[in-house]
């Protein structure tokens, strides 16, 4: 290592072989944090951070995407490489919500690899073609280990929805789950022209012991805005149904905004001034008089068009809702947790948005089959059901009320995960059969590479393999015995590539086709490729500058206490 003059520029400088290490330690320290979690066996990690709101919260997680989510949420990683390194990851975390501890472990092998080849004199350059080299090779051996499956195999779908649920769940819970996701892709995919559809169509809800329940429709949550806190707020809130009973064959009317029935100001302020002017009990009988008649005027409008529901984003004024009510027509305002839910209710009915009630009539209306409503927990749920619409809702039920998040965020995962199947057309046997193959078959490839980059070919091969040995470690087996089971596998079986992985109910190497262990093509092509390009990125760094920072040893920690 280098360093300037601290005096003169206040910084340092280091080079070479030391630069290397700084990038590598970096890289190792986040594999450390995430390595745990992969695999149907992994580890749970608690994370201490904060919400969305800045309030302190801790997060118990085993999937790596939610991990580094959470440390980002507490102000991120202390380190410039390790923030880089996890940047490099953000296509598979944000885009398929799997395969991050792959594509993490994956860059920290092909890191630490490429270190030790530059320092054994092999030129960075060398490395990131050899590098490619081998992950075009692992994309061929992906596509004859691939089968293709259809949108509307729901069996092998929820093969797949059941392969990316790896949260400590009962076979029967695991079953159910996967069962209603792989229904639910299936539903959308049916009515896609192009093959594509959007999965915020799917909207997963969770209630303390709920059974698993597929709707087409969708549920609103109501519940007191963030910042009624207070006890009295939330006792003030009206807890009551808005849809007593069930409401069958219910025509909804949908509204973006509040409905104000007040007199404009021009119409009461004296010589052009704003305001309301109220200085006599006549005029105040008269003001009150005409509201009363402007808000009879609107519910008498709203009932006429023939809407049995009227959605609002906005909080509705009591008197306004009460005459709405009088007229015969239940009233679910505060639909704005999040702000889509009313589009959502829109798209599942038919109806039309509308931004302003006088713009409503007869053909802004939809349909719902059933509509009701009933007090969950802290929250109010609209239930419009049996909807034309292609929208889904999924209902899971959740041991506890401390599990609620956990389990819709594993299920709204599985739900993307099992669209990317849907939509791609392709699935890989999993339980480590694909980085075992692709191992197998670069290790033979590389024989015939010439020069120097034959062993970067070789070293990504082994970086493929590391993650068997790491699945096989939080499974509780010993990694060499594993690894060594599976390569006599592959090199006895008569099918090349072989989907051959890691029971790890016996440790033996199994078919993952017969065990039922599917995942998405795109899920171990992306984690290649992401590993490849932060490699590449990472990978070549030969020098660091840090103005006015004396280097040390790298901890991961958050920047926030």
């Amino acid at each position: 290592m280098a360093r300037d003059d601290g005096e003169r520029t206040g910084a340092w400088l280091t080079r070479d072989e030391a630069a290397r290490e700084y990038v590598v330690e970096a890289a190792r320290a986040v594999e450390s944090l995430v390595a745990s979690t992969y695999g149907p066996a992994g580890g749970t990690t608690l994370v201490e951070t904060v919400d969305p709101q800045d309030v302190p919260e801790t997060v118990v997680t085993r999937d790596a995407g939610h991990l580094l989510e959470a440390i980002e949420r507490g102000g991120g990683f202390g380190h410039p490489v390790a923030a880089l390194f996890v940047d490099g990851l953000d296509s598979v975390r944000r885009s398929l919500r799997d395969g991050t501890t792959a594509a993490a472990l994956l860059a920290a092998r092909l890191l630490d690899s490429g270190a030790e080849l530059a320092g054994d004199g092999l030129h960075p350059g060398s490395i990131a073609v050899g590098y490619a080299m081998a992950a075009n090779r692992a994309g061929a051996v992906l596509d004859d280990l691939a089968r293709p499956v259809e949108a509307t195999d729901r069996e092998l779908l929820s093969r797949v929805a059941a392969t990316a649920m790896t949260a400590d769940l009962s076979d029967r819970r695991r079953r159910e789950y996967a069962d209603a996701v792989s229904a639910a892709v299936s539903g959308l995919a049916r009515e896609s022209d192009d093959g594509w559809f959007d999965t915020d169509d799917i909207t997963v809800r969770t209630r303390v012991d709920a059974e698993c329940t597929l709707s087409r429709g969708h549920v609103v949550r109501r519940r007191p805005g963030a910042h009624e806190t207070s006890e009295r707020s939330r006792l003030s809130f009206d807890w009551s149904p808005s849809v007593e009973g069930v409401l069958a064959d219910a025509r909804v009317a949908v509204l973006e905004r509040d409905i104000d029935v007040e007199e404009s100001a021009t119409s009461f302020g004296r010589e052009g001034r704003s305001g309301v002017t109220l200085d006599s009990a006549g005029s105040v009988a008269a003001y009150v008089e005409g509201r009363d008649a402007a808000v009879e005027s609107v519910a008498a409008g709203v009932a006429d068009t023939g809407a049995d529901v009227l959605v609002v984003r906005a909080e509705l004024d009591d008197e306004v809702k009460a005459a709405l009510e009088a007229h015969g027509v239940a009233v679910i305002d505060r639909a704005q947790y999040p702000k889509s839910d009313i589009h959502r209710v829109a798209r599942a009915t038919g109806a039309t948005v509308v931004g302003h009630v006088s713009d409503l009539d007869e053909s802004k209306l939809g349909r719902a089959g059933r509509v009701s409503e009933r007090r969950v927990g802290d929250e109010k749920w609209a239930h419009f059901d049996e909807c034309d619409g292609p929208v889904f809702t999924l209902l899971v039920g959740a041991p506890t009320e401390k599990g609620r998040t956990t389990h819709e965020r594993l299920v709204s995962d599985a739900v993307e995960t099992t669209a990317i199947a849907a939509m791609d057309g392709q699935v890989l046997p999993g339980a480590g059969a694909a980085p075992v193959a692709v191992a197998r078959d670069l290790r033979e490839f590389a024989r015939g590479v010439e020069g120097r980059e034959q062993l970067a070919v070789e070293a990504f091969a082994d970086a493929c393999e590391s993650l068997m040995t790491t699945l096989a470690r939080n499974a509780g087996y010993d990694p060499l015995d594993v690894r060594a089971n599976l390569r006599n596998a592959h090199a006895e079986a008569a099918e090349r590539p072989a989907p051959l992985g890691l029971d790890i109910a016996t440790g033996e190497a199994a078919d993952a086709w017969e065990m039922g262990v599917v995942e998405p093509r795109r899920v171990f092509s992306q984690a290649v490729d992401t590993a490849v390009a932060t490699a590449e990125q990472l990978g070549t760094v030969d020098a660091v500058v840090a103005p006015g920072v004396k280097p040390g040893p790298f901890t991961p920690q958050t920047e926030h206490d």
